[in-house]
């Protein structure tokens, strides 16, 4: 189904705009584009016979096996916020992703939610199938409107590649500042398949969980950086578990951390359960003033003979000598400093697209300035 322009009549001009601050591209320009306002799946289309993009409830209706995806990974009572979820499915709310088997999606697939409803409760469950064979970059995006300053969303998000699949992927936040957020993701990663992520927590709000546990079987490569920001006030706790199931199971997982005030706590645990396979942590973190805290707990667990683990942590304030010099080529403090951050970040990675790159440095400069 080739978008139009009806389809975009079912998003306002403002509605355009939040969603391009955290990835939103036309449609016309994407494989598939699904986006969620509150309990309504406002838009889901596609443009590419490989990839199906419904509501859950509807996938539900439609496929028989999407049943079985629905809390394959997690129990639905795993935690009391997943329970909350799990209790108000009686209409799944959420976004059901399938690429078909052996399917090579030129363009990419975009997924987005947003919570329009001040002191709102958001509860979304999504399920994204890369089958056995294909390969697609996706991007996804959470937000609110500026009206909208506290509320609470928990999200649950399931993922399962198949055998071969390959998928690279983009995700970024920007949540209200007085908000409580709880998100939780699993994945499955079956034999030869191999992802990469990139995570972007940037704006203000008062508590983020972020939660996920990643299973790898034989010959998958996962490499995942996390990107987050803390602005005074903001609360964020990181919490990460992969385990390396299969032999010869790859993996890296980097996070970057700036506290302008704020707290990060990031606990990371690699698992090797399985010989032949090789994993690193980094957990690196940068403050910018003397309040705030940045906490990095990487944690080794090798339980089979010849794996392979390591990990490197450091946090620290900005290199008194590095400001220096920038400031005598004639750069003003402020913006020697933002230059250290986004190098610090390495922003310039070919996995974050050039309109989010910029869009990181231009939240970075409001959040130090008070002004997101």
């Amino acid at each position: 189904m080739t978008t139009t322009t009806q389809d975009m009549a079912k998003l306002s001009n403002e509605e355009r705009d939040i969603l391009h601050d955290v990835g939103f591209d036309d449609p016309s320009a994407r494989a598939a584009t699904s986006v969620l306002a509150d309990r309504e799946m406002r838009m889901a289309l596609s443009n590419d016979p490989g990839v199906e993009i419904l509501p859950l409830s509807e996938a539900l209706r439609t496929y028989d096996f999407v049943q079985d995806l629905m809390f394959g990974l997690v129990s639905p009572d795993e935690n009391e916020h997943i329970a909350m979820v799990a209790e108000h499915m009686h209409d799944p709310l959420g976004h059901f992703v399938w690429v078909k088997p052996g399917a090579k999606v030129r363009l990419p697939v975009q997924c987005f939610t947003l919570l329009e409803t001040p002191q709102g409760r958001q509860f979304t469950h999504d399920v994204t199938l890369i089958d056995e064979g294909a390969e697609v970059e996706m991007i996804s995006g959470a937000a609110v409107p500026g009206s909208v300053h506290k509320g609470r969303h928990i999200s649950i998000g399931e993922s399962y590649m198949r055998k071969g699949a390959s998928c690279s992927s983009v995700s970024i936040e920007h949540w209200g500042a007085a908000m409580d957020v709880y998100s939780y993701g699993y994945a499955h990663l079956e034999e030869g398949a191999s992802s990469r992520s990139t995570a972007i927590m940037m704006a203000p709000l008062t508590h983020h969980l972020s939660r996920s546990h990643t299973i790898l079987d034989a010959d998958t490569n996962a490499v995942s950086q996390a990107i987050v920001f803390a602005p005074e006030g903001t609360e964020r706790i990181i919490e990460t578990e992969t385990r390396l199931a299969g032999e010869g199971a790859r993996s890296e997982d980097v996070a970057r951390m700036v506290s302008v005030g704020g707290r990060i706590v990031n606990s990371a645990m690699l698992v090797g359960d399985a010989a032949g396979t090789n994993g690193f942590l980094g957990c690196d973190g940068l403050k910018l003033s003397d309040t705030g805290e940045i906490m990095a707990v990487p944690s080794l667990r090798a339980r089979a003979e010849g794996a392979m683990l390591s990990h490197e942590a450091s946090v620290g304030m900005i290199d008194s000598e590095k400001l220096n010099y920038l400031m005598a080529t004639g750069l003003d403090e402020d913006t020697a400093r933002n230059l250290i951050v986004t190098g610090f970040l390495r922003l310039d990675h070919g996995a974050i697209p050039a309109g989010v790159r910029t869009r990181v440095v231009e939240m970075i400069e409001q959040a130090k300035s008070g002004g997101m």
